[in-house]
């Protein structure tokens, strides 16, 4: 279903925050699309590397996705919208975003966005969705083009106080997302 300014009904922009979409290009790119689990690792924690702390960056695994279609958006209905676009990299077999840049209001990079999925399952290491090894997405670097910032996210086995990776889990729903919940964890 197209929307005013050309977007489309899809559950990855509810708000209806992006439109203008439109095809930019295709090309090969090195994306982590598998192998980045670490159950190495007991908490499934990556090793890092590189820039002045030798930390800016995860151990990644990439390999060549063939082709890319790389599409643009701009956010609609948003004046004072910090960005002007976003260009996001889909791997063409399967959809999947692989990366994205967005583009300050001056039409600069702003920040890039990159990371890794995984089957859940390595040598004789598995974590299950159930009956079936768990994939997802193991980590993500994000890097500030103006101010040289670099974070990283990655997925954990458990955070501290307790909270554990787990799918498939009915409980998950009244422990973090109703308001009780919300404001039980928002406590100090």
């Amino acid at each position: 279903m197209l929307l005013k300014g050309g977007g489309t009904s899809a559950a990855g922009d509810p708000l209806h925050t992006w439109g203008n979409y439109r095809v930019v290009g295709r090309q090969p790119l090195l994306a982590g699309v598998s192998n980045g689990w670490n159950p190495e690792h007991p908490n499934w924690e990556h090793n890092v590397h590189g820039g002045p702390n030798n930390e800016s960056f995860f151990d990644s695994v990439v390999e060549m996705v063939p082709e890319t279609i790389i599409c643009e958006a701009e956010p609609t209905g948003f004046a004072r919208a910090p960005v002007s676009k976003k260009r996001v990299w889909f791997d063409a077999r399967n959809w999947m975003p692989v990366a994205m840049v967005t583009y300050d209001r001056q039409g600069l990079p702003f920040r890039s966005f990159d990371g890794c999925y995984s089957l859940y399952e390595k040598n004789n290491e598995r974590f299950l969705d159930g009956a079936h090894p768990y994939w997802s997405w193991t980590y993500v670097h994000a890097y500030e083009f103006q101010t040289g910032r670099i974070t990283r996210l990655e997925q954990v086995r458990e955070l501290p106080g307790g909270h554990r990776t787990s799918v498939n889990d009915d409980s998950i729903y009244e422990k973090y997302l109703t308001h009780i919940a919300l404001q039980r964890l928002g406590r100090v």
